[in-house]
């Protein structure tokens, strides 16, 4: 994802990628946010999108927890994402965490449980 993001954009995009052929619920997701702004993402916009998708995130057909990984180098929407994660955790399906790497992000994809909560972070130092 690369753009202005709206809560509305970041829907209609995991729609657009459900309504793929090549689709499975059964997939771990990694997303990639590359010069994203998310300045309009407020906390309230943050917590109606938490309900939005946990209405959408539905349980993968082997009973395993799906795992969503999403990277992002930018500062300032570290905090968001990290916000949304803590938020998100009672209420969906999916365990996403916050990354700044890609390679960490797909090391715990992979199963690496070497790699720590948000890898992490320049957000406590």
């Amino acid at each position: 994802m690369s753009c202005r993001l709206t809560a509305e954009t970041i829907i209609e995009i995991i729609l657009a990628a459900r309504d793929d052929p090549r689709w499975s619920n059964d997939y771990d997701f990694l997303t990639i946010m590359t010069d994203a702004n998310l300045a309009e993402l407020s906390v309230d916009a943050t917590s109606n999108h938490i309900h939005r998708l946990a209405e959408l995130d539905t349980p993968r057909s082997d009973g395993r927890r799906k795992r969503a990984a999403v990277v992002c180098s930018d500062e300032l929407a570290a905090g968001l994402l990290v916000y949304y994660e803590a938020r998100s955790k009672s209420e969906r399906a999916t365990d996403e965490r916050y990354f700044k790497a890609e390679a960490h992000a797909r090391a715990w994809l992979a199963g690496d449980a070497s790699i720590g909560e948000h890898e992490q972070s320049s957000l406590s130092a």
